[in-house]
């Protein structure tokens, strides 16, 4: 509804202007994404290491003996390991601690994609208003040569040609603000996608403004299931770290004295009776268990306050857009083109038209600050209920 107050001063857009989905397919292989990327797969392999176990150690020993009567090389070859928890199932742990980094870095490559595509409608109002403010000045600036001309006959005083010079310097000012916002906004873009250079945007693909938006299940928010994976794992290493054994060793060994060959077979087992340290861990992971717990309790309760404060937010910005663009707006823009014409036939004075050109341009701004307010919060919605899919 919004977008075609300015949408057709977009049909001379660059030919080459990018739309969002085109930069958004950009982003997902620029430099920063494979950064992220490449650091999920180290935190991945760390968390691997956890479940792997220590390889076994060769043993080799040469020596020469020279006894009475005997004399010859004497030598050992042996094999041995100590395996940590090796009655404790340590996959399930280490599969849903994977999980639970695949989740969480997934939603902040989402989170990039979402923060991209505000940027991007920030800059489209701001080329919007940009455009539209170029009209407006040029409008206000015929009017004003013709005032200038009725002070130089004597049929205005000087102060209503100040004070309407100041109007129309004002409005000079806005379009140089809007101007200056935009190409900020681009240098944001060509910032956050390292591997497109951005010279223009088509603007053609925004956002529709809607009264009401339709919201998942807080229980499906990415941060809620990386939580739940962190308790899946902590209760799983739990059982791990309560098992019989914290570990346990063998030892295989050929020895050969001379004339004497020898084998050996040993086993080490560990007396955790004796120390406190599997109790300490068992101790720990319990109250990681209830920290995680209380943080998913409290992020649900935070995610379901926000959204409902931003829903109530957008409804009020959607009904005070639809008010300005489909009631005050239009009446404001007749007003202007009816001053005009009759400013053309003779029926008004300059003054009269610059006042109902000011007032559209009033209506105009605030309008699209209202939108630019719009699409703000809409996208924090978007990223507080991880709701990327909406791109």
């Amino acid at each position: 509804m919004k977008i075609k107050i300015f949408l057709p001063l977009f049909i001379s857009t660059a030919l080459f202007a990018q739309n969002l989905s085109e930069i958004l397919e950009a982003g997902q292989m620029s430099k920063r994404v494979t950064s992220m990327k490449e650091q999920t797969k180290s935190e991945i392999a760390q968390t691997e290491l956890l479940g792997a176990y220590d390889a076994p150690y060769l043993g080799l020993s040469i020596s020469h003996a020279d006894e009475t009567g005997k004399k010859g090389e004497e030598y050992g070859v042996g094999i041995s390991q100590e395996i940590s928890h090796p009655f404790a199932n340590k996959s399930k742990a280490v599969d849903a601690k994977k999980e639970a980094i695949e989740i969480s870095a997934s939603f902040a490559l989402d989170m990039m994609s979402l923060d991209i595509a505000k940027t991007y409608h920030q800059a489209c109002i701001s080329k919007g208003m940009s455009e539209s403010f170029k009209g407006l000045y040029d409008e206000q600036n015929e009017g004003f040569l013709r005032l200038q001309r009725a002070y130089e006959l004597g049929e205005i005083s000087k102060k209503e040609l100040l004070f309407n010079k100041l109007d129309l310097a004002k409005t000079k000012q806005s379009l140089s603000a809007f101007r200056r916002a935009y190409i900020s906004e681009l240098s944001s873009l060509n910032e956050a996608v390292d591997n497109l250079t951005i010279e223009e945007l088509a603007c053609d693909d925004l956002f529709k403004i809607t009264k009401r938006v339709e919201i998942k299940e807080v229980q499906e928010h990415a941060l809620i299931k990386a939580i739940a994976q962190e308790q899946s794992s902590t209760k799983a290493f739990y059982n791990v770290y309560n098992s019989t054994f914290s570990s346990i060793g063998y030892e295989l060994l050929y020895e050969k004295e001379l004339d004497t060959k020898r084998y050996t077979f040993g086993v080490s087992l560990p007396l955790d009776f004796l120390s406190s340290k599997a109790q300490l861990q068992r101790a720990e992971l319990l109250h990681k268990d209830a920290s995680l717990v209380a943080k998913k309790d409290a992020l649900s309760i935070e995610i379901e306050k926000s959204l409902e404060a931003s829903a109530k937010k957008l409804k009020a910005l959607y009904e005070e857009s639809v008010l300005l663009e489909e009631e005050i707006l239009p009446l404001s823009l007749e007003l202007k083109d009816l001053a005009k014409e009759s400013l053309r036939e003779g029926h008004s004075s300059v003054l009269e038209y610059l006042d109902a050109t000011r007032s559209y341009s009033k209506t105009l701004l605030e309008l699209q600050e209202i939108n630019k307010n719009y699409y703000n919060e809409l996208i924090e919605l978007y990223k507080r209920a991880d709701m990327r899919e909406k791109l």
